[in-house]
């Protein structure tokens, strides 16, 4: 399960891209979604404000989310469920960003997150998710769910 809400936080925006290099300014620009990311941690917020925290191997942080000034995008995602650290998906598409409203389409399909935060150099992106199949704090409601990045570049 950790794995598919990894793919869909990476999918949505989430985990978490091939690297492409721009002279456009804004890239130094510590709020702009523009960089590569690496995924550190996926978060369950409950319903009742506790949190519950899987924080990425260091193979799985191997992954990378490519935000191009072009609103191209790359995602590569490695894993470890082998035992070796191999890729397992690299996938391009498109983004925008109007506001806080994220939009990444992937192989045709486009993907809307719900929740989207960008601060300095620390980016989460997920949904706002009530599944009753994936509870947590003992049993209740997850109010969200997100992957937070880190910048590398």
């Amino acid at each position: 399960m950790k794995k598919m809400k990894l793919f869909c936080g990476i999918l949505i925006g989430l985990m978490i891209f091939s690297s492409c290099s721009s002279d456009d300014d804004s890239n130094s620009d510590s709020t702009s979604i523009v960089g590569i990311w690496k995924p550190i941690k996926e978060v369950d917020v409950c319903s009742t404000g506790s949190e519950e925290t899987y924080d990425f191997s260091i193979c799985e942080q191997k992954s990378r989310v490519t935000f191009s000034s072009n609103e191209t995008l790359n995602i590569t995602d490695f894993d470890d469920n082998t035992g070796d650290c191999l890729e397992d998906y690299n996938e391009n598409g498109t983004w925008s960003l109007t506001g806080d409203n994220l939009s990444v389409t992937l192989n045709g399909e486009t993907n809307n997150p719900t929740f989207f935060e960008l601060t300095n150099n620390t980016l989460r992106i997920g949904y706002y998710d009530n599944d009753e199949n994936d509870p947590c704090d003992g049993g209740n409601l997850p109010s969200h769910y997100y992957t937070e990045y880190t910048r590398v570049e």
